[in-house]
C-alpha cells in the first residue's frame, strides 16, 4: 500500500517536473549545438564545391583555349580544307533538318 502524504506527493511532483524542465533546457541546448555544427559543416562542404567547380572550369577554359588554338593553327595551314568541311557539316546538317 502506498501511504504518502499529498504534500509528499505534491513535492515529488514538483522535484519531477523541475527535473523535466532541466532535461527539456539541456536538450534545447543539445539541439541547438548540433543545428550550428550542421550549419557549419554545410557551409565548409558548399566552400569545397564551390571551389572544386572554380577548379574544373578553369582546367576546362585552359582546354578550350588549347583547342581552340590548335584549331585556328590547322585552318591557317589549310584553309581551303577546312572551307570545305565547314561546308560539308553545313550540308549534312541541313540535310538532317529536312531543308
Amino acid at each position: 500500500m502506498n501511504t504518502k502524504t499529498p504534500s509528499t506527493l505534491k513535492a515529488e511532483t514538483e522535484n519531477d517536473y523541475a527535473a523535466l524542465k532541466d532535461d527539456i533546457a539541456m536538450l534545447r541546448s543539445d539541439l541547438k549545438n548540433v543545428m550550428e555544427d550542421v550549419r557549419g559543416l554545410a557551409k565548409v562542404k558548399a566552400q569545397a564545391g564551390v571551389e572544386k567547380g572554380k577548379e574544373i572550369a578553369e582546367k576546362a577554359s585552359g582546354q578550350f583555349k588549347e583547342t581552340r588554338s590548335e584549331v585556328e593553327a590547322e585552318i591557317r595551314k589549310n584553309p581551303f580544307a577546312a572551307v570545305g568541311i565547314a561546308f560539308g557539316a553545313g550540308l549534312i546538317l541541313a540535310m538532317m533538318r529536312g531543308k
